[in-house]
């Protein structure tokens, strides 16, 4: 069983925790505070030690049976801390929830969370660094590139494409063979007819764009 280091301390680092409680799929080493905040370290959250901030990486070395995930919401900062794991050698692991439902042929990348009561049709794609959030269905064939993130309950067609960095929130929908373009954000409860472009915020039923992100 691999040892693993949860690089954050927040709520999905607890989403996290509790997902390899229950999978039985690592020992957790500790977390990492990505907020520098001193008061939170050597405290306790979800049963699992706050050893310090980002310096306290140089306490640990890149081993074959030490893993790491990210536990960060904030995009930008996801892939910043991605970029320097990376550069120090780490290894990813990716945590599934055991009450997940996963076609045999279904495909996860390295160091995504996939949370409780997830449906994965026929030959989805995940990338790397993706969060599904619980209950989200997504039918066959969907691809999600790197750094996607699902909300909770979102349900989409057959062959719809997220680009890097989209995230799509709460309850919302995608009609089959749709586009969610880069960095592209899907409102909660929206209903996707169309392509969306990439940066573009769309809300609403039918979808519609109310503004585009640089």
């Amino acid at each position: 069983m691999p040892r693993l280091l949860i690089i954050g301390a927040g709520a999905q680092a607890r989403q996290i925790l509790n997902i390899v409680d229950l999978a039985r799929t690592a020992e957790v080493v500790g977390l990492i505070d990505t907020f520098e905040n001193p008061a939170l370290w050597g405290q306790t959250v979800g049963g699992a030690k706050v050893l310090g901030g980002l310096a306290a990486l140089d306490s640990f070395s890149p081993a074959k049976d030490l893993r790491v995930i990210t536990a960060v919401a904030d995009l930008k900062r996801k892939r910043e801390l991605v970029g320097l794991l990376q550069q120090r050698g780490y290894e990813f692991i990716s945590v599934i929830h055991p009450s997940a439902i996963m076609a045999a042929s279904a495909k996860v990348g390295e160091g995504c969370i996939v949370n409780a009561g997830v449906v994965l049709e026929n030959d989805v794609r995940i990338g790397r660094h993706v969060i599904v959030h619980a209950g989200a269905i997504l039918e066959h064939d969907n691809v999600l590139d790197d750094f996607v993130n699902i909300g909770p309950g979102v349900k989409t067609g057959g062959r719809v494409r997220f680009c890097e960095g989209a995230i799509i929130f709460t309850g919302a929908t995608a009609i089959p063979d749709v586009t969610i373009g880069k960095d592209a954000v899907v409102g909660a409860g929206a209903v996707v007819f169309r392509d969306v472009p990439a940066g573009c915020v769309v809300m609403g039923s039918p979808a519609r764009a109310v503004r585009q992100n640089d």
